[in-house]
């Protein structure tokens, strides 16, 4: 479906009406300015190949300086007016052969992904799904000494993003004559297109004041919400002949080494357990199967990599590690200021958010005979998710 879907966002305003230094769409809302958190929230949808940003003349290079690491953008030039700047964009899609597009203001940032997924579960094909709102304010007609009451029962807001088949609304703009019309849907119902209506969002509102700024603002904070989720690890592994030992990266003299598929690391294996059960992904195990080869003698710091790079992907960072080397020899005091920087090295992370014990079990066990070593990691993870 992701081939078959292009997005059209219009950011060719100038922000007369919004009265700023520079045009509302490159205001920031906490680290990103408006049309970046359109932008992404189309883009990490995965529900589009192409995003289309119609720029006025001025901004281009703006635009382009902003999105110059992203790919499957594509700025074009605006027209005179929103409904010219629209049927740029819809030119600039016929090149793509799309079957839909979505056509969005930059001015409505706090729009929900969700919303995008629910209008395409909605489409059906040759129609157009708009999300709308219902009015519940009272609606007055005041001109002069006239206050006349407005029926609101079958009045609403119309928003957007608005989805359509993409060939019926770029014929409905190709022919349209001189008429100037407020949105796209308006435009698609007055040569044919069948309109479906969803609920809209009351938070995705226009931002054209500096008011509607402000509250944009502090909208987009209460928005944001942590997730924290915390994974336990546990390794062990057998003493065999030997001369070393490698614990969290650490080289550490001894009679003896520990008998694993790969270097058998037992530190470094019970924090990539704890990563892999904070993100709900499984174990060790079953991304790195002993019974494979390429596995064999592999350094555990390629595992450690590998769950860094998968949290990455994700979204998520690492709060703090705390992890217990689990043993009655060798002694490990000297050794963790190390271990330390070897941990916070492979996972990219402060020093200060590891922290390593040792312990041993009084003689006791498997361990307290001086069988193997065993080690024991909880791992917290957090993320930053919008609504």
């Amino acid at each position: 479906m992701k081939k078959k879907n292009i997005a059209i966002i219009l950011s060719g305003g100038t922000g007369k009406r919004f009265g700023g230094t520079l045009p509302k769409q490159f205001y920031k809302l906490g680290d990103k300015n408006i049309l970046e958190i359109n932008v992404e929230k189309f883009l990490n949808s995965n529900l589009f190949f192409k995003v289309i940003i119609v720029s006025h003349r001025n901004n281009i290079k703006k635009t382009q300086n902003i999105f110059r690491t992203k790919k499957n953008i594509i700025i074009v030039k605006g027209g005179e007016s929103r409904q010219k700047s629209v049927f740029n964009g819809l030119k600039e899609c016929k090149k793509l052969t799309p079957e839909r597009v979505v056509i969005h203001d930059s001015a409505r940032p706090l729009f929900s992904p969700k919303l995008l997924f629910k209008m395409f579960k909605f489409v059906k094909s040759k129609q157009a799904v708009v999300p709308i709102i219902k009015i519940s304010d009272s609606i007055r007609n005041i001109e002069g000494l006239s206050y006349t009451d407005i029926d609101r029962s079958n009045l609403y807001r119309i928003q957007t993003p608005q989805l359509f088949d993409f060939s019926s609304i770029y014929n409905a703009h190709k022919n349209i004559k001189k008429k100037k019309y407020t949105d796209d849907s308006i435009i698609g119902y007055k040569y044919g297109i069948k309109i479906s209506t969803i609920e809209g969002e009351k938070f995705n509102f226009k931002i054209t004041t500096k008011e509607d700024y402000k509250i944009a603002k502090i909208m987009n904070v209460s928005f944001k919400r942590s997730l924290n989720r915390v994974g336990q690890g546990f390794d062990v592994h057998k003493f065999k002949p030997g001369k070393k030992l490698i614990i969290l990266g650490t080289k550490i003299p001894f009679n003896k080494s520990l008998e694993g598929h790969s270097d058998a690391d037992v530190g470094f294996h019970a924090i990539v357990d704890a990563i892999l059960g904070a993100m709900g992904k499984g174990d060790i195990g079953e991304h790195f199967p002993p019974s494979e080869k390429k596995w064999k003698n592999k350094p555990s710091i390629f595992f450690m990599k590998y769950a860094k790079d998968l949290l990455t992907a994700e979204g998520f960072t690492i709060d703090n590690i705390d992890l217990t080397v689990i043993c009655e020899k060798p002694k490990l005091i000297d050794y963790k200021m190390k271990m330390t920087k070897n941990t916070a090295s492979a996972l990219k992370i402060s020093s200060e958010k590891v922290n390593i014990k040792a312990t041993t079990t009084e003689g006791l066990g498997f361990l307290g005979r001086e069988e193997g070593i065993a080690s024991q990691a909880i791992v917290s993870i957090s993320k930053t998710d919008d609504h």
